[in-house]
């Protein structure tokens, strides 16, 4: 049902997941969809055909003729084509006809959140078409023949006041006027019942217009807004509405929507808050716009200069005394006393509608004797700090602009050619001004007053990060001003607190975070993190998670650099200490048994829970990358040396080792610079399997082999034995198989007389995958079930994964596929759990290669097409060339030769150029069964005869090929 819904594109199995289980979908939720994708298959006639596998997910095949929805969506094109060249007769024909497609609600019953969400916006849809139909039936003068269908939909949707109007003047126009106005009473009655609301203004307005027969109902022209009621004297004082306005359709609808429910009696306080340069006043202005004509005595707007560079910001008796004379009030007329002239403005507000715009507020009390004591008119206020002392008032927060509109405004200020000359530079250029209107609007201006530059030239001035506040200033106008404007305004201990919170070099900063860096206790640090989203300095995300505007980050740390002084050095030791203490407890709960370093003790405080453990990790990686650049600046050279080492073990789970290797490179340098060769072979050895995990093998062990003679110099049993099983890991990758067997074994023999039991059970794991390689598979499946044991034993989940799909191997290899099986998927499902990006395209390659042996071919197709996609978003290569000989063999199994040959040779490709002498072999010997299998047996020997020799060199049996 949801691949239909979506029929044409690609599902990803993670919505497919999310519409089979809403909110808790088992482990194995992914397992089933999989499962559930193939029976459907095998059910339907020409099942493959209709859903194929791509990419992340699935695609439904299908064409108009074969599912009503695709007819109802092209018809609804048509409708648009129609309308589009003034042909409405067609137009109506058209929409009858994709109505007609509906026999009943769709999708009906309890389908979960993804399926009723998609079952509303069909009907959502159906009555818009239903009302855009009878509106064009009605200009047409057909207004008595639908008289009787609108009635039954109205009753079915009495709450949808265009559906209501459409009947009203349906009947009004077939001489039914008593009917049509006994409908608006009927629909007010309803809302009132229902929701406690009166009819909209549009509602309103049709039912005055049909009690007076307004000649122009019954003319074409009927179908336009009513004419407003204008008074000649009403003062109309809104500032020009820009017409490149972008965006924000969402916080327009919010303003309308509250307008609308408006109490009568009482005035709507509607303010918009957020940071400098964020867009509220132009938001606030062409909202204004576009409902001024609801307010028929007049619109004023005033600017209180609450944040405006060199200015006071104005006081309520001038303020008062501006909107007097704005409303046409001769200055004679102002009362001189602060008493008086607050009089005159409520006497001069009471009893009128109208619409105020109270701009750039400093505060709750600059405003509270502005807004009108008793009159139904609206007031919009525009403030950056949220004022919260306005009592009845309703808030929203205008943040940065998204991506699209950001672009359609760049296309707007800049000109859409200049814009789709460089694309590319475009995206890079809204992204450095963070979807904030002002600096997308001052980047515009400085491309539009230099039009020899590119629009590359200006990013790359803006990648600067000192410059960047510089470049987005232009004739005194500038996020830098918008921005200082706040700081200063701020008392003394928040602007400190705000300096010392720029030490923090990530976006993200949680209330731990912030404790550190202001020595404070947690609830004292999220209060003064409040304060700052007060004041529209921070953002509050998730609770306790808060994030800085990549602007405001900027503003930050310029301040806390021409700002420093000797406790700014001590918050970010501060902050390094939380890092580095919380770091290291995280992986201790998710990698039991492991070493601790130095002169570590060990910690009682772990995390209560591996996911706990998992997600601080996830959620601080890109602060924690960044504060191993940021200590070794800072000359925190042992902090820069430890915190990579974490940052290893977690990149081991999550897959990103080109940056977790960036750490650990300078994690090396800071230990060279501190001369300690314990952090020296620490940060290699970490750092060589972050290079194998990328297959840069050479690599890898040379860095390995110098990890190894550090152990030697400083007598670390210990370490010796970790680093040469890590090597011997290397060597098995490289097909040195002899030396990666006597390595492990080695390394197994000194783990367990130490009593290194992570080490124990990683040794036997590996040795278990060279005894594969080497035919010694009895042996190779006892060593991997000790080292599952030994794994389950201290509830080691990431190590066991690649135990269990070690052991699957091992099985097969011995016949017993079923057995085999069962492993693989308690592989793929402690994978699963784990999310573990690295390893699962090579569990899912293992199963499949199991099924491929069963002759479960289907399966195994979809298995190996899952690895595949995984395998291609994944930054690790070591395991892709696994995972192409794996779709190989399926592809071999299936009689689709040529693919089975391009997937081998892929593997090949990696192979040689890894130097994975093993996968080569496998690809060669693979190449040659498929030459063989296409006739061309000279090749098949070619490739036959290189498969032999390799595997001769690595001294691997006939049996083992």
């Amino acid at each position: 049902m949801t691949l239909l819904l979506e029929a044409g594109r690609v599902v990803p199995v993670s919505r497919l997941v999310a519409a089979g289980w809403n909110e808790e979908p088992p482990d194995s939720a992914e397992h089933q969809v999989r499962k559930t994708v193939a029976k459907l298959r095998s059910r339907l006639p020409h099942g493959p055909d209709i859903i194929v596998t791509d990419g992340p997910g699935y695609r439904a095949v299908v064409d108009t003729e074969q599912l009503d929805l695709l007819r109802y969506q092209e018809l609804l094109r048509e409708v648009r084509a129609s309308l589009d060249a003034g042909e409405a007769e067609r137009a109506v024909a058209q929409l009858r006809a994709a109505l007609a497609l509906w026999r009943g609600p769709v999708l009906a019953g309890s389908g979960g959140r993804v399926v009723d969400a998609a079952s509303t916006a069909l009907e959502e849809q159906r009555l818009t078409a239903a009302e855009q139909l009878y509106g064009l039936c009605i200009d047409a003068g057909e207004a008595p023949g639908i008289t009787g269908e609108l009635r039954v939909l109205v009753d079915e949707h009495p709450l949808r006041e265009t559906l209501r109007s459409r009947l009203m003047l349906a009947l009004y126009l077939s001489g039914q006027q008593a009917a049509a106005l006994d409908e608006f009473a009927r629909a007010r009655d309803h809302l009132a019942n229902e929701l406690g609301i009166d009819p909209s203004a549009e509602l309103t307005a049709l039912h005055e217009r049909i009690l007076r027969q307004d000649p122009s109902l019954t003319r074409p022209e009927r179908a336009a807004s009513r004419a407003p009621h204008q008074v000649n004297e009403a003062p109309h004082a809104l500032p020009f509405d820009v017409p490149d306005f972008s965006g924000r359709s969402a916080e327009l609808q919010w303003i309308c929507a509250a307008a609308r429910r408006a109490p009568e009696g009482s005035p709507t306080v509607l303010c918009l808050d957020g940071m400098g340069g964020g867009g509220k006043t132009a938001l606030a202005v062409r909202a204004a716009h576009q409902l001024a004509e609801q307010y028929p005595h007049g619109s004023l707007f005033i600017d209180l200069h609450g944040f405006t560079p060199g200015q006071t910001p104005l006081g309520a008796f001038q303020a008062q005394g501006d909107l007097l004379a704005a409303a046409g009030i001769p200055s004679e007329e102002l009362p001189a006393v602060p008493a008086g002239r607050a009089a005159r403005w409520q006497s001069y507000m009471r009893g009128r509608r109208m619409l105020l715009v109270l701009d750039n507020a400093a505060s709750s009390e600059q405003v509270r004797e502005l807004i009108p004591a008793s009159s139904d008119s609206l007031v919009l206020i525009t403030s950056r700090p949220r004022l919260t002392g306005l009592d009845g008032a309703e808030w929203l927060t205008v943040g940065a602009l998204p991506e699209l509109d950001s672009h359609q405004l760049l296309r707007n200020a800049l000109g859409a050619a200049r814009v789709e000359k460089e694309p590319a530079a475009a995206r890079e250029l809204l992204r450095l001004c963070g979807g904030l209107p002002l600096a997308v609007r001052i980047a515009a201006a400085r491309l539009a007053n230099r039009p020899q530059w590119t629009v590359q030239r200006l990013v790359e001035r803006l990648r600067d990060h000192n410059r960047r506040l510089d470049e987005l200033t232009s004739e005194g106008r500038g996020v830098a001003g918008a921005l200082l404007l706040s700081y200063q305004s701020m008392p003394r201990e928040q602007r400190k607190a705000f300096r010392l919170l720029g030490h923090h070099p990530g976006r993200y900063l949680d209330t731990e975070e912030a404790a550190a860096l202001l020595d404070t206790d947690v609830l004292t640090a999220e209060d003064v993190l409040e304060g700052l989203v007060d004041v529209r300095l921070l953002e509050a995300r998730e609770p306790g998670v808060y994030a800085l505007h990549d602007l405001v980050r900027s503003f930050v740390q310029r301040v806390a650099q021409s700002e420093k002084s000797p406790e700014d050095g001590q918050a970010v030791r501060r902050l390094m200490d939380h890092y580095l203490n919380t770091a290291q407890r995280a992986c201790d709960t998710l990698f039991p048994g492991r070493r601790h370093f130095g002169d570590e003790e060990v910690r009682a405080d772990e995390f209560d829970h591996k996911d706990k453990a998992l997600q601080w990790l996830d959620q601080h990686r890109d602060s924690l990358l960044a504060a191993v650049d940021a200590a070794y600046h800072e000359g925190l050279l042992w902090h820069a040396a430890r915190l990579p080492r974490e940052l290893g073990f977690h990149s081991s789970i999550r897959a990103y080792d080109a940056s977790a290797n960036a750490a650990l490179e300078k994690g090396v340098s800071a230990s060279r610079e501190l001369g300690d060769r314990a952090l020296i072979r620490l940060n290699l050895m970490n750092l060589a399997m972050g290079r194998w995990r990328l297959g840069q093998l050479s690599d890898a062990v040379a860095r390995l082999e110098e990890a190894v003679d550090l152990s030697r110099q400083m007598e670390d049993v210990h370490s010796e034995a970790e680093c040469r099983a890590r090597l011997g890991q290397a060597c098995n990758s490289m097909g040195e198989l002899e030396r990666a067997l006597q390595l492990c074994q080695e390394a197994n023999a000194r783990a367990q007389e130490l009593g290194f039991t992570r080490l124990d059970g990683s040794s036997l794991s590996t040795l278990s995958l060279v005894q594969v390689r080497l035919g010694r598979f009895d042996e190779a499946a006892e060593a991997a079930k000790r080292a599952v044991a030994i794994f389950d034993s201290i509830k080691e989940i990431q190590l066991s994964v690649d135990a269990l799909s070690n052991l699957s191997q091992a099985i097969e290899r011995l016949g017993r596929f079923e057995e085999a099986l069962k492993c693989a998927d308690a592989a793929l499902e402690r994978c699963q759990r784990m999310s573990m990006p690295s390893v699962l395209p090579l569990v899912l390659a293992r199963r499949a290669d199991v099924l491929v042996r069963m002759g479960e071919l289907e399966e195994a197709a979809d298995s190996v097409d899952h690895a595949l996609a995984k395998a291609t978003s994944s930054t690790d290569d070591i395991h892709r060339a696994t995972v192409h000989l794996s779709v190989g063999r399926v592809r071999y199994a299936q009689g689709d030769l040529e693919t089975a040959r391009a997937q081998q040779l892929l593997a090949h490709e990696i192979a040689c150029r890894m130097e994975l002498r093993y996968d080569e072999a496998c690809a060669l010997w693979s190449l040659g069964r498929t030459a063989e299998a296409q006739g061309d047996s000279q090749m098949a020997q070619q490739h036959r005869l290189a498969a032999d020799n390799l595997f001769s060199l690595m001294k691997v049996p006939e049996t083992a090929r």
